[in-house]
């Protein structure tokens, strides 16, 4: 390694230290810890997030390891140009992806079912029992992740997967929030949905229906909305 490579190294290591220390002096990040705020950063920057937003509901720090909500995962593997389709047959007792790389076209599918929930011991936990589709998604994909986009992941576990993984510590009781996509993810769906006025206004009259904000929609939902926008995309393209 050159010596100009090493001085960018320490540079980017020091800025990471200062970022840490300065977010420890609030009571929110000091939550996380020093340790967990450095994991999360270097995490965020080895899969090209925003370290504020990987900290800010992005990303967790379990047990000496980051997890990444599915929300933020499917959106690093949509901006590579990647695809993930989930499969029609997908219900309350499973949830089936397909993904499609744009470098190669390789192809593999994936899913995780009630079965495999059961198998893992997953079904006790109250999160499991109100939002099952929301979980079977998010332990699909990132089954999906792993064998199609490895290099995106970068070793991250869904957001859950540690934390509920009994055979780590089976006696601490987890709860895991059902995914919102937040402000940040809000801001890129608003972005991509300008590209398409016309569903962007059927978007809308969605949300005033239902009285609730664009980030607030769950991560399903979201995942409806990006795959709907990009079919319309692709047509008007053509």
């Amino acid at each position: 390694m050159s010596n100009e490579l090493i001085d960018i190294s320490i540079r980017e290591l020091e800025n990471t230290k200062k970022l840490c220390m300065m977010l420890m002096e609030s009571p929110h990040y000091k939550k996380i810890g020093s340790e967990g705020i450095y994991a999360i950063v270097e995490m965020a920057k080895a899969v090209g997030v925003d370290p504020l937003q990987a900290l800010n509901g992005g990303m967790y720090y379990v047990k000496g390891k980051v997890e990444m909500s599915a929300m933020l995962m499917n959106s690093v593997i949509r901006q590579q140009k990647h695809s993930i389709t989930k499969d029609p047959k997908s219900d309350e007792t499973i949830c089936i992806l397909h993904g499609k790389r744009a470098d190669n076209g390789d192809e593999w599918t994936e899913s995780f079912s009630i079965e495999d929930a059961t198998a893992a011991k997953l079904l006790s936990n109250p999160t499991w029992t109100a939002y099952r589709k929301d979980m079977l998604f998010a332990r699909a994909l990132s089954r999906l992740a792993r064998q199609l986009y490895p290099d995106i992941l970068k070793g991250c576990y869904i957001q859950g997967e540690i934390a509920m993984d009994t055979a780590i510590n089976p006696s601490e009781p987890v709860l895991v929030v059902p995914e919102f996509i937040g402000e940040e993810s809000a801001l890129l769906l608003a972005e991509e949905l300008n590209k398409c006025p016309d569903y962007a206004a059927q978007v809308n009259a969605y949300l005033e229906r239902n009285k609730i904000q664009l980030k607030d929609l769950p991560i399903e939902s979201a995942d409806k909305i990006y795959l709907k926008l990009r079919k319309l995309l692709e047509v008007n393209n053509e």
